[in-house]
């Protein structure tokens, strides 16, 4: 683990004059805040892992940050302690049975501020054994499942939704939708955007590429009108559901942001922008500046994609307030990185 920690201090050293060199144009006199990850107990919330089968011998494999493919044994080490003894049972049972239901890989999806997951297996669509009687002895094999997920036979046993403990709160997630993949780090950007949203009082709140929610369910308690918006059904559908769990009133409309953003004749005080490490598609920019917004929360892994789209901000006559950025992908190029703008 030594050994790790250093290549770590290195890793966050690269990252931080990265971040300084990309970010100078539009934060010059602002240090970074580069906030670094804990490693020591594992960190990742999402782990893949492949299954083959020759002659008779199941191999399994992973992928380890540092030096890719590798064997599972040797990857185990990017997850929380509870989650790698989770592996182990899932790799077991799967070598202990695989003449009969030949696994192909699968995911293991931790809830963020618990100790359980969900196992989502991957099983040939051509396969004609169905795998729910698999599903239902690991899920009695292993309390700490709560779900098991076989998409190609569209199978669900246990639970359907991940339950996570964010902020005090559960909300919930779908086992193929996006949720934060940092065991430790996750809360900590959670309560950072839901602070900067909710700092100024205002009345209305956009959240573009929500997701299942956790923004604008976790910030902005005062607005009195929010909308989520978002193109996966499946993470549309879970907001729905943490809003009402969370007795809160917020609509959110499966719809990509740009299209939302020609229809929607709404003036917004605040709006929360998180598009995917491509960063913003042509017209979500455009469209949220004619939102006149009092503040935009603009957050993206990608310090490359970040930094165009501030760039277009800004000649939109937006100007970058404050930035901090969150080492949620330790050992790689990504930063989460959550960028104020108010109005020049």
């Amino acid at each position: 683990m030594l050994e790790k920690a250093r290549a770590y201090e290195n890793h966050l050293a690269d990252a931080k004059v990265r971040l300084e060199r990309l970010l100078a144009p539009f934060a010059s006199a602002q240090p970074i805040d580069l906030r670094p990850s804990r490693i020591d107990d594992g960190f990742r919330g999402h782990a893949r892992f492949s299954v083959s089968a020759a002659n008779g011998h199941v191999s399994v494999t992973g992928v380890d940050p540092l030096v890719g493919r590798s064997s599972w044994e040797s990857t185990l080490w990017i997850l929380p302690g509870f989650a790698q003894r989770l592996v182990k049972i899932v790799i077991k049972k799967i070598g202990r049975d695989h003449l009969r239901y030949p696994v192909r890989g699968f995911d293991l999806r931790l809830g963020c501020g618990t100790s359980r997951a969900h196992v989502v297996v991957a099983v040939d669509r051509t396969e004609h054994v169905s795998f729910a009687g698999w599903a239902k002895d690991l899920l009695e094999e292993a309390p700490a499942v709560s779900g098991v997920s076989v998409p190609s036979q569209g199978l669900q046993a246990g639970d359907a939704l991940i339950r996570h403990h964010v902020l005090g709160k559960d909300v919930f997630s779908h086992p193929l939708a996006f949720f934060q993949t940092n065991y430790w780090l996750t809360e900590a950007l959670l309560r950072h955007i839901a602070s900067v949203v909710s700092r100024e009082r205002a009345t209305t709140l956009l959240d573009l590429y929500c997701g299942v929610g956790v923004h604008s369910l976790l910030g902005g308690h005062d607005y009195s009108t929010v909308v989520g918006v978002d193109s996966d059904r499946r993470a549309i559908a879970a907001a729905r559901y943490n809003a009402k769990h969370l007795g809160r009133s917020i609509t959110y409309e499966p719809i990509a942001a740009e299209g939302y953003l020609r229809v929607c004749p709404d003036r917004y005080d605040a709006v929360i922008v998180n598009p995917p490490r491509s960063g913003c598609v042509e017209g979500v920019i455009e469209g949220v500046a004619q939102k006149i917004p009092d503040r935009i929360c603009l957050v993206c892994c990608s310090a490359e994609a970040h930094a165009r789209d501030l760039q277009r901000f800004r000649k939109l006559g937006y100007e970058a307030a404050e930035h901090a950025a969150f080492d949620m992908f330790p050992f790689t190029g990504y930063v989460e990185n959550v960028t104020v703008l108010f109005p020049i």
